[in-house]
C-alpha cells in the first residue's frame, strides 16, 4: 500500500479545541478514508494563530496506527523548506496532497520530483477580492495570487469545492499555460465538495410552537459575511416576533478578517432586544456540541461577491449531519443544490426582509422543519460524507502519477509586453526554477 503525505491547516475536526478552521475539516476528510482503506499517512498541520492558545511546541507528534501526525507552528516549521523536506526524506512518501490553497503551495515548493495533489479549498482569489473591498488595500490580490500560482504551476492533479470552482480553476490553469499539448484529453482537476464525518450524531429538534425560536450561526465571521443583513434580518424578526432568539458561536478570525465580527457585536449591543441576542464568541468543542443541541434553525448570510457564487459553507454541511433545519441566502452552489431538492429554507443576497420573513414562518413550522432535516440528513449521508466524495483523489493515490507537463518549460511567453525592453523577463520561468530547486 503506498504511502501518502498530507500538508493541511490544523487543528483537525478530532481534536478538542476552541477555534475550529474549515481548514481542519478538510485535512481530516482527505486523511480518514485514505487510512480507512490503508494508506499509510503523514499528516503535517500548521496551527492557525490563536492568542487564546497556550504556548505550544514548535512540533508536536502523534502516532495512530498508520497515521503519523504532526501539529506545527506555522513559521517556525511548516513555512521552512528545509524543515519540510526533512519530513519527506524521513517518511518517504509515494506521492503528497497539499489540503488548502497554502499548504498545496508549501507542497509543491518542497515536493521535488514527488507528484503532487493540490486541493484548492475555496477559491482564492474570491477571498482575496473580498478581503481588498474590506480594508480597501489591493495589495492582498499580490498576496493570494503568489501563493495560489505557486500551486497552478506544478500541481499534478486539482481538487475544489464546487463544480463552479472547477470551471474558474481550469480557467487559471488555462492562462499558466496548463492547458496544453501534453495534457491535452487529461482530467486535471476533479471537485471534491465539502463533507462531514458520517458518524456524526443526528437529532431532531423538539419544540412546540409556541417555545422561544433560537436561530443558530456558528464559525468565522468571514469577508463574505453579510453582518449588516444578518442583523437587520435578525432584529425585524423580533420586532414582529417574540420568540426569535439568536445564538452564536464563533467569531473574528484572527489575522485574516478581525472587522466583520466586532461590527456585528457593535450592532447588537445598539439593540433593543439585545437581551434576546446570546452572543459566546469562540467556544469548547463540548460548548459547541451543546449549542447546537438547542439550535431550531441554522443560518448562513452571504455577501453578493464571486467568492459567495464560486466558494462553498462548511457550516451548511455540518447543519445537515447535525439535524438542523438550513436557512441560507441562495448565492453559493451548495445554497442552488439545497434549494433545487427543497432540503433549506433560502431567501435572496441583499435582501434582509425576505429573511427575516423566512425566520418568522419557520418558527410557525416546527413539523415542517424537522422534516426537512431529515431529509436533509439523508441526502448527506448519500453525498457529502467523507468516503462518499474522495473516490477519484483515492485511485490516485492507488496510482500517483505526474501530469503530461511536468518538467517541461512554460507554454506561455509572461514578459510584460509594456515594460522597457531592458527589464522583460519570464515571470513564470522564474517560478518554476523556484519550485525546481
Amino acid at each position: 500500500m503506498k504511502k501518502i503525505m498530507i500538508l493541511g491547516i490544523g487543528p483537525l475536526s478530532i481534536e478538542s479545541t476552541r477555534k475550529f478552521h474549515g481548514g481542519g475539516n478538510r485535512a481530516w476528510h482527505i486523511a480518514k478514508p485514505l487510512l480507512d482503506a490503508g494508506y499509510e499517512v503523514s499528516l503535517i498541520c500548521m496551527r492557525i494563530t490563536d492568542q487564546t492558545q497556550q504556548e505550544q511546541p514548535d512540533e508536536v507528534c502523534q502516532n495512530r496506527g498508520k497515521l503519523i501526525y504532526y501539529s506545527v507552528d506555522e513559521k517556525k516549521c511548516f513555512a521552512q523548506d528545509q524543515y519540510l523536506r526533512g519530513k519527506i526524506g524521513e517518511h518517504k512518501p509515494d506521492a503528497i496532497i497539499g489540503a488548502c490553497d497554502y499548504p498545496a503551495a508549501r507542497a509543491c515548493l518542497t515536493a521535488g520530483d514527488l507528484p503532487v495533489w493540490a486541493d484548492i479549498h475555496g477559491y482564492p482569489m474570491g477571498e482575496a477580492q473580498a478581503k481588498a473591498f474590506h480594508y480597501q488595500e489591493g495589495g492582498y490580490l499580490h498576496h493570494f495570487w503568489n501563493i495560489h500560482r505557486l500551486a497552478l504551476l506544478r500541481a499534478d492533479r486539482f481538487s475544489v469545492t464546487s463544480e463552479r470552482q472547477r470551471m474558474a480553476l481550469i480557467g487559471e490553469l488555462g492562462a499558466m499555460g496548463r492547458l496544453n499539448q501534453y495534457t491535452f484529453g487529461e482530467e486535471l482537476a476533479t471537485t471534491i465538495p465539502i463533507a462531514w464525518d458520517p458518524e456524526t450524531p443526528f437529532a431532531i429538534r423538539t419544540r412546540e410552537k409556541e417555545d422561544p425560536f433560537i436561530v443558530f450561526f456558528s464559525g468565522g465571521y468571514n469577508l463574505w459575511c453579510d453582518e449588516k443583513m444578518l442583523f437587520t434580518a435578525l432584529e425585524s424578526a423580533m420586532e414582529k416576533d417574540e420568540r426569535i432568539r439568536f445564538l452564536s458561536t464563533g467569531g473574528a478570525i484572527e489575522g485574516h478578517d478581525d472587522k466583520t465580527y466586532p461590527c456585528f457585536v457593535d450592532r447588537v449591543e445598539r439593540s433593543k432586544y439585545r437581551d434576546r441576542f446570546d452572543l459566546r464568541g469562540w467556544v469548547s468543542r463540548e460548548e459547541l456540541i451543546e449549542c447546537m443541541g438547542r439550535a431550531h434553525l441554522g443560518i448562513n448570510v452571504d455577501r453578493n461577491c464571486y467568492e459567495t457564487r464560486i466558494g462553498a459553507r462548511n457550516r451548511l454541511i455540518e447543519f445537515m449531519a447535525r439535524g438542523i433545519p438550513v436557512l441560507t441566502t441562495l448565492g453559493t452552489e451548495i445554497s442552488q443544490i439545497l434549494f433545487y431538492k427543497g432540503l433549506a429554507l433560502t431567501a435572496p443576497v441583499q435582501n434582509a426582509a425576505a429573511l427575516a420573513n423566512e425566520i418568522i414562518l419557520s418558527a410557525n413550522h416546527p413539523e415542517k422543519l424537522n422534516h426537512m432535516a431529515e431529509h436533509a440528513r439523508k441526502f448527506f449521508e448519500a453525498q457529502y460524507t467523507y468516503e462518499a466524495t474522495v473516490k477519484e483523489m483515492k485511485e490516485w493515490c492507488g496510482n500517483p502519477c505526474h501530469s503530461g507537463d511536468f518538467g517541461r518549460p512554460t507554454v506561455l511567453d509572461y514578459r510584460n509586453p509594456f515594460a522597457p525592453e531592458s527589464s522583460k523577463g519570464n515571470l513564470f520561468e522564474s517560478i518554476r526554477n523556484k519550485i525546481r530547486r
